[in-house]
């Protein structure tokens, strides 16, 4: 006997977090949500496979193309696009982009300040804070005068290693800092930060869809869901491509064959079924492509690789299948 029974459709499950897992089926529910794009999914299982499919290998940011091979990593650099700050300070509520600089800030609250510098007993609250320290014993920076850091090409001397990386930018031409607006490029962050004072209309937020900026974030996200499909979530760069596929939500084939009277869910699909009417073909049409079946089962089959329709679900872990022999061998790997 299964215990845990749908209130919707009666079907029983052996443990609870079966039953669970089919109530999304009914409620429509999408709460596990990809954080490299905007889809979202009913199913944990959906989404890892959709995160291996479209983000596998080095993930690519969606706002400037930036790859990265860790998706924490890209999580981390998106903050700095749409200026996301998780992580706030009990404190005085002040919010951070990555919790380790949350971690540093905290201590100049609590007063504790575990770094001590072992030339003069100085205790600093930040690893960061106590290696700037240890220059003024070391001798390595601007107060002795010393400029340990040359340059292989002009011979000039510099007191850090990022000081004089960005002069050797002056040597080579590259300009790895982006003006996100008008794409503009520049060999220093400087460079960069002056060069955004001439945009008056700044429009940091960038739709990853079809490249267009807004103002603020709560715009871009309006602006968002014109590309995204109000029944499934998911998203499309084109407006066309979107509305053909709606359709295949709500069964509207406005493009009719005017020998046959069928209709089809765009006009491409319509072309390629007209020339159908001077081949051989069989009677199990489908609705959504040229292809025609012998048998209706086999039909039904196929019409769900375009509908997108699982209905063969592991009761024990709840994956879905378009079809039952799929699902059969999954359930032995259980």
């Amino acid at each position: 006997e299964r215990p845990f029974k749908c209130s919707e459709c009666g079907k029983a499950f052996n443990q609870k977090g079966a039953l669970q897992t089919h109530m999304i089926k009914h409620t429509g529910e999408k709460p596990h949500a990809c954080a490299f794009c905007p889809a979202a999914f009913s199913q944990k299982g959906n989404l890892q496979s959709h995160i291996q499919r479209v983000h596998s290998r080095w993930h690519v940011c969606p706002y400037c193309s930036k790859e990265f091979k860790k998706p924490s990593d890209l999580v981390r650099h998106i903050r700095i696009h749409t200026h996301e700050k998780p992580f706030k300070c009990p404190q005085c509520f002040r919010a951070f982009a990555v919790k380790s600089t949350l971690t540093a800030h905290i201590k100049t609250h609590t007063g504790i300040k575990a770094f001590k510098c072992q030339f003069c007993m100085k205790c600093f609250s930040t690893s960061g804070s106590l290696k700037v320290h240890i220059r003024l014993h070391t001798g390595r920076g601007s107060h002795t005068g010393e400029k340990p850091f040359k340059c292989s090409q002009c011979g000039r001397g510099f007191v850090s290693a990022g000081v004089l990386k960005a002069h050797i930018r002056t040597h080579t031409g590259l300009k790895a800092f982006k003006c996100l607006i008008c794409n503009g490029a520049f060999t220093t962050g400087g460079s960069l930060r002056r060069h955004m004072g001439i945009h008056n209309d700044l429009r940091p937020y960038m739709c990853p869809y079809c490249q267009k900026t807004f103002k603020t974030s709560l715009n871009c996200k309006k602006h968002m869901k014109t590309h995204r499909c109000e029944y499934c979530n998911k998203g499309f760069k084109k407006s066309s491509h979107l509305k053909q596929h709606v359709r295949s939500h709500t069964g509207e084939k406005p493009y009719k064959c005017q020998l046959c009277g069928r209709g089809f869910v765009s006009s491409g699909v319509l072309k390629s079924h007209e020339k159908t009417h001077t081949e051989p073909k069989y009677a199990n049409c489908c609705s959504y492509c040229p292809k025609s079946f012998k048998k209706p089962s086999d039909l039904v089959r196929h019409v769900r690789i375009h509908t997108g329709e699982k209905p063969y679900k592991c009761e024990e872990c709840g994956k879905s299948f378009t079809v039952k022999s799929t699902l059969d061998c999954h359930v032995k790997t259980h």
